[in-house]
């Protein structure tokens, strides 16, 4: 299979999903795949990026974008809550977690204001 680009207009959102530092989540592979299974998409093994712009795109191109930012939203909830959970666990930890959980609450912000589109375009 020939590599080949993918233009998207969910590119902001990509990178942030790509670079955990400032998303303050990491998503594997097989949480795209499992979300895109969810989404009745066919999405292969594949490098993050190609699966997070395919997942987006095609969730566009079928119609069901709005169930694909509820169920990334869902699955960053999940890790807000180990993050919280962790904290209290690991007392010693509790800032970092506090932080990742902060940088993941702005990207699911960002994943929602994405969705709603920019009202000045």
């Amino acid at each position: 299979m020939k590599h080949r680009s993918i233009k998207s207009k969910f590119t902001v959102l990509e990178n942030r999903f790509l670079n955990t530092f400032f998303s303050g989540i990491y998503f594997s592979p097989h949480d795209f795949i499992r979300i895109g299974n969810a989404l009745g998409l066919s999405l292969e093994m594949h490098t993050r990026e190609m699966l997070i712009k395919r997942l987006l795109n095609e969730s566009e191109t079928h119609g069901n974008l709005p169930q694909a930012v509820t169920l990334l939203c869902q699955l960053i909830d999940e890790r807000i809550a180990k993050y919280h959970q962790l904290s209290m666990q690991y007392p010693g930890a509790r800032q970092p977690l506090a932080s990742l959980a902060q940088k993941a609450n702005a990207t699911k912000a960002l994943l929602a204001q994405q969705h709603r589109g920019d009202p000045y375009e």
